[in-house]
């Protein structure tokens, strides 16, 4: 003789509403990161890199480049 069930079948609907939860959270996170790191940049100072010499007479030539 089977024996009834005391508990009602468990349903996924908590594990899904947690995922869709976390996933919201880590979005707004990520674009929170996206604005800040946007806001840094914008604020940088503009300098020239240091790969880029300032004068191209000064710069060595290219690979390939032929010397005159």
């Amino acid at each position: 003789m089977p024996v009834p069930a005391l508990l009602p079948v468990a349903s996924d609907a908590p594990l899904f509403l947690h995922l869709a939860g976390s996933l919201a959270f880590v979005a707004a996170a990520g674009r929170g990161i996206g604005w800040a790191l946007d806001a840094w940049v914008r604020r940088a100072p503009e300098t020239a890199s240091p790969a880029e010499p300032e004068h191209p007479a000064d710069a060595p030539p290219q690979s390939g480049a032929r010397i005159r």
